[in-house]
């Protein structure tokens, strides 16, 4: 899709829907082209600061990883 920065300032709602759908949108611009793409996030995204330290395993380890009864908790 190719539009005007006038157009695009006053049909922004359509553009964005545009470039949403996958479509490359030109902007043409007195000092050159631009473009308008959609950057879709990535899961590392959701991890942050942590990203590169979480490590997934499949052991299947979902419960306490002692026998009952080797450590008791003092109050």
């Amino acid at each position: 899709m190719e539009t005007t920065v006038t157009e695009l300032l006053r049909e922004f709602p359509r553009v964005k829907r545009a470039a949403l759908a996958g479509e490359t949108v030109i902007i043409r611009a007195r000092e050159g082209n631009l473009r308008l793409t959609l950057d879709t996030p990535t899961i590392g995204a959701l991890t942050g600061c942590l990203k590169g330290q979480l490590v997934r395993t499949d052991d299947g380890i979902d419960g306490p990883t002692t026998e009952p009864g080797t450590w008791a908790s003092e109050l």
